[in-house]
This record gives structure tokens, sequence and C-alpha cells, in this order.
């Protein structure tokens, strides 16, 4: 079985974990398996990860209210073991990234992050790529673990619609209490976050001058889109 952990900030699913769980499927179809998509904490709309290939819908409760990285990495690490998961996929986000070790050492997984690509099988093993040193390479790596863990980069896989809604089941895990306290979260509303943007308006050392940045937030309120800008702007900042 193929484990996808659809990520859901602040109960609502965004389009990492509807790539997530499209990626997922093409892997069960791969491995002659089934993709079963796992939310953590309170989601709206779950059930719509069937939509994307999901066959079954887990809803993990017993976790912490608040992202605690070591609690959510065990809480996907029991739920993989129960159902004999031998796939866990996570996207390639800052959660993704604080888990994807975690979820290795915990199944004694190999791991491969970043993966941009559908993988192949060779026998049992799982060979999948990734882009290093800035897009300029591409490696291979063939996982021969029993249990793998991959994290997928985002927009690697367009988000594809073409099943049902399925039922959420709910499960329970037993995480312990987490070394995390969050006192506060403070999040930017309003904008659409750059992994997820559609449209990206950017901008380089062309602009000149920093008052000139006006211009490209206001074609980006027009056209609807997220800004960007190059490393030496970014650096300058």
């Amino acid at each position: 079985m193929v484990l996808v952990f659809a990520e859901s900030p602040r109960g609502n699913l965004k389009k990492a974990a509807f790539e997530a769980v499209t990626y997922g499927k093409k892997v069960a179809e791969l491995l002659g398996t089934t993709c079963t998509a796992l939310t953590i904490g309170k989601v709206n709309g779950a059930d719509e990860l069937g939509r994307y290939g999901a066959s079954r819908v887990l809803q993990a409760s017993g976790s912490p209210d608040h992202f605690d990285s070591q609690s959510c990495a065990a809480a996907i690490a029991e739920v993989a073991k129960n159902n004999g998961a031998t796939v866990i996929i996570v996207s390639h986000t800052s959660t993704g990234k604080s888990i994807a070790g975690r979820l290795a050492v915990r199944l004694n997984a190999g791991l491969v992050s970043g993966v941009n690509s559908l993988p192949a099988l060779n026998g049992t093993a799982l060979r999948v790529k990734k882009s290093v040193f800035s897009g300029k390479a591409i490696v291979a790596y063939e996982i021969g673990s029993a249990v793998k863990v991959l994290s997928l980069m985002g927009n690697a896989v367009k988000p594809e619609q073409g099943g049902n809604p399925v039922a959420v089941e709910a499960v329970f895990v037993s995480t312990g209490a987490g070394r995390i306290r969050v006192k506060e979260v403070k999040t930017q509303e309003g904008r659409v976050p750059l992994p997820e943007a559609e449209i990206v308006v950017s901008a380089g050392r062309g602009m000149k001058d920093p008052s000139n940045w006006g211009i490209v937030e206001e074609l980006a309120e027009t056209l609807g889109a997220t800004t960007a800008c190059s490393r030496p702007v970014a650096d300058s900042d």
C-alpha cells in the first residue's frame, strides 16, 4: 500500500496535498496496489482526496493542535505500520522536510527527498530522480529497502481528478506528548504562496531601485499572481 500524508495547514487542503495524492495514485498503479491518504487533525473536505486517486482517506486524531514534527512523524509511522504501507509520500515543503527524515528512521526506510518525476520499478526497488545544483543536473537513485519514503517537489506533478469522494475513516494514534510548545502562530494571509501560484510576476536587478518594486506589486495584483525576485535582489534586502 502507498500512504500519502496530505498536508492541511489550518485545516484546509492545499495544492501540494492534491499533487501528492495524484503522485501516490500513479506510484500505487506502478506497484499494483492502492493509495491511501492520511490527514492529521480536523480537516475540511478531506473526502475530496478521493477525487485525486485515494481509495481510502484516514483522519488521525490524538495529535497536538499545532504542528510538531516529532509527533507528526510518529503518527504517520504508526499508521504506516498498522496498514502495511511500503511507500510513504510527503510533500517537499517545510513540513515535509521536517518529518521525512524522522519517518525514514522510525520505519528503517530508504529516503529520497525532492523527487520530481514518477519512479521506475526494478524488481522490488524503485528508481527515482531529483534535480541538484539548482536544477543544472539530475541524479537518479535506486531505493532497495522494504519501506521507502519520498518527498515530492512542488509542481512536479499536476493534480488530476478522476475519482469520487470517499468516506473519511477516523483512526486514533498515540504519539505521546511532544517537546515543542507553540505559543503563537502568525501567518501571511490574502496571497497565494509561491509554491502554489499558477502565475508569478518576478523581477531582478533591472528594476534599478527598490522604489520601483511597486510596479511589480501592481501587475501581480492585476493578474491575481504572486511576486518573486532573483537571488541578487533577495540578498540585497
